[in-house]
């Protein structure tokens, strides 16, 4: 669908931009060789994903309470009924994930392992998952109560005002990120002022404000011009 494919292309640069397009690209190349080894590693060792995977899809889509998930579904074979239809777009949405960001767990795990080489491989593990964890609810659609503000955490009906636009305000968020921090060295006339260098959150910004906005609008109009 449109939205699956909307989201799995996104990933793909969403991703990089965390830790560098060169980057991505090579560890992209290098996991093709260990695969299904790297992506059982991430699946057996990142709750996050195990919540995505087996909460209901509406969790990712909308916020609700216990209480009020149960008011909206309450009976155990509507919510069945619910999740069976849903089921293309939640493996899209896990399939996105793991595309673009199989990679950055990769990079973040060969980097643990050169800076401690003593190290063992269930820790290397365990930092890159945190790392990948951080990198997927900063810029993927969220349904933690943390990654959303306060008008998709209010009644009804701005809630559904504001249906599927946990990504768009991350996106903002990061858009203000790299500009705040590029003010910083601005200000300071220092480029070690700040969070970043001035290549990453000149890129971010691109990314951010300008790239993946574009990218949205082609896919929505059915990829003109293919």
């Amino acid at each position: 669908s449109p939205v699956i494919m909307i989201k799995q292309l996104t990933s793909l640069f969403t991703y990089a931009n965390d830790i560098g397009y060169r980057n991505w690209v090579k560890y992209a190349a290098k996991n093709k060789m260990e695969q299904a080894k790297v992506w059982k590693e991430v699946r057996d060792n990142s709750v996050y994903l195990k919540d995505r995977k087996y909460d209901s899809i509406l969790n990712t889509i909308e916020t609700y309470t216990d209480s009020g998930m149960k008011k909206f579904v309450p009976h155990p074979a509507k919510e069945w009924a619910m999740n069976f239809l849903m089921w293309t777009t939640k493996k899209g949405d896990i399939g996105a994930i793991m595309l673009g960001g199989l990679p950055n767990y990769s990079y973040y795990k060969a980097e643990f392992k050169k800076k401690n080489p003593g190290a063992t491989e269930q820790q290397a593990i365990d930092y890159a998952i945190k790392k990948f964890e951080r990198d997927t609810k900063r810029t993927q659609q969220s349904s933690d109560l943390q990654d959303k503000d306060i008008l998709q955490t209010s009644n009804p009906l701005v809630r559904a005002a504001n249906m599927f636009l946990t990504t768009p305000k991350q996106y903002l968020r990061k858009e203000i990120q790299a500009v705040r921090s590029l003010g910083k060295k601005i200000k300071q006339w220092d480029r070690n002022a700040g969070k970043g260098s001035v290549k990453d959150n000149m890129r971010t910004l691109l990314t951010y404000h300008v790239f993946m906005p574009v990218l949205f609008q082609y896919v929505s109009a059915g990829l003109p011009g293919l």
